[in-house]
């Protein structure tokens, strides 16, 4: 290339650098844009989750109150194990509350680093404590069998331990895995027990239907005798 061709090239930056300088001014502008609508979106995405997710848990409150109508059918070692394992369900609603405190009071202000994924893991562990306790409370004046495999699977996997014994183990650290891991080998318990209480549900609905049916015959046999003796 000839030194005139570079002066001509040169000449037209300068001439056009005004012009050069719009465009990446346009550019910065147009990719800060870009992350404003990005963010945006991210904060109506967080408060679409934050908005399905309950503001707080106390379903513990319910269970308390049911398993000191049913103290009377545990010995006294597993009651207390019991009651341990309701104090882990009320500490964890309390994290869950703070949790969900958290991400409501930030997610406008900083919704990448809201600690939701956490929230939403924090209340499934919870959700799975309800209904293991809620085995141990019904069951245990009930299906023996059922009981004792959830009362087995949570002693084993170290959920009735002390706190010294959960420090000592970081138990805290675990707990989430260890109750999914519980749930998974208690599945069939569960859907046995739904099993139990439809078939349950089907011979009330067929008593009822019976007894309506035995109403009507004897109805129909005294209208009979009543003509029988009437003639």
């Amino acid at each position: 290339m000839k030194i005139e061709d570079l002066k001509i090239i040169e000449d037209e930056i300068n001439n056009n650098k005004s012009l050069i300088e719009k465009i990446n001014s346009l550019e910065n502008n147009i990719s800060s844009k870009q992350k404003e609508i990005k963010f945006k979106e991210l904060k109506i995405q967080k408060e679409q989750h934050l908005s399905k997710m309950p503001s707080q848990a106390f379903g513990s409150v319910a269970l308390y109150n049911q398993l000191n109508e049913n103290y009377q059918f545990f010995d006294k070692d597993q009651f207390n194990k019991v009651v341990r394992f309701i104090s882990h369900i009320e500490d964890k609603e309390k994290d869950y509350r703070r949790l969900y405190l958290k991400c409501t009071k930030n997610y406008m202000s900083d919704p990448k680093n809201i600690p939701i994924d956490v929230m939403k893991k924090t209340k499934k562990e919870i959700d799975f404590s309800y209904k293991l306790l809620s085995i141990l409370i019904n069951e245990v004046n009930g299906d023996l069998v059922s009981f004792n495999k959830v009362y087995n699977k949570l002693e084993d996997a170290g959920l009735f331990m002390t706190v010294p014994e959960k420090r000592n183990q970081e138990y805290l650290n675990q707990i989430s895995d260890k109750l999914s891991v519980v749930m998974n080998g208690l599945k069939v318990i569960f859907e046995q027990l739904e099993h139990t209480n439809d078939i349950l549900r089907s011979i009330d609905d067929s008593t009822s239907y019976s007894a309506s049916v035995l109403d009507d015959v004897s109805n129909h046999l005294w209208d009979i005798s009543y003509s029988v003796t009437k003639d």
